[in-house]
């Protein structure tokens, strides 16, 4: 029998579907390849210009790296290691990130703040609600850090195309999980041979 593919739920950040007449290794191997030679973008590259926040410099970079970044042209775009041209441009994309506290209260400090100078590559932005008003619906941002008064972030950022066996940075997906389910065929003839009590027998051996 030819594979079948069957789609039950698909959006812009989840899909779910089923795949019949196909040994569990091929489920398996997509899964891995979802995970791990996807290609995406991330900021790879990251010069700290002022850190004067609670977190040391290096901890600023992993979590800048970790932001997941969209783009359409990823498919398009080479490698760093793939690309023989002299424009850095082509490969390199430029991302910054500057933000200063001057208030006494707490400033938070998010996605939304990254500065994409390539409009082709920009960061993910996801609706928060806010409780006080349900009805209101805000972009939101993956919080970087939380700034207080007089404090300043900024950041001079490289973003390349990579993927997720390099670093995990890398990575398209959160998760990726498959689950097998199991085809069942009972014997009717030996159904209609046992009683009640020898099913509640084997219910509860």
């Amino acid at each position: 029998m030819e594979p079948k593919l069957s789609i039950s739920q698909i959006d812009r950040t989840f899909a779910k579907f089923e795949i019949q007449n196909v040994d569990v290794s091929l489920a398996n191997g997509l899964r891995r390849i979802m995970i791990a030679e996807v290609p995406t973008f991330a900021i790879d590259l990251v010069e700290v210009v002022e850190n004067s926040t609670v977190l040391c410099d290096e901890f600023v970079a992993h979590r800048v790296g970790l932001i997941p970044l969209t783009s359409e042209n990823a498919f398009h775009t080479s490698l760093p290691h793939e690309y023989e041209g002299d424009q850095d441009t082509e490969v390199e994309f430029e991302i910054e990130l500057r933000a200063k506290c001057g208030t006494d209260q707490t400033q938070d400090v998010t996605s939304n703040d990254l500065l994409c100078f390539n409009k082709n590559v920009t960061p993910v932005s996801f609706p928060s609600q806010p409780q006080l008003n349900p009805d209101q619906v805000t972009p939101g941002g993956i919080l970087i850090v939380r700034l207080r008064k007089n404090q300043e972030l900024h950041l001079k950022c490289i973003a390349r195309k990579g993927i997720g066996k390099d670093h995990a940075k890398w990575s398209p997906v959160s998760t990726a999980v498959f689950r097998h389910w199991p085809e069942i065929v009972l014997n009717k003839r030996i159904m209609n041979t046992m009683t009640s009590e020898s099913l509640l027998s084997v219910y509860f051996r």
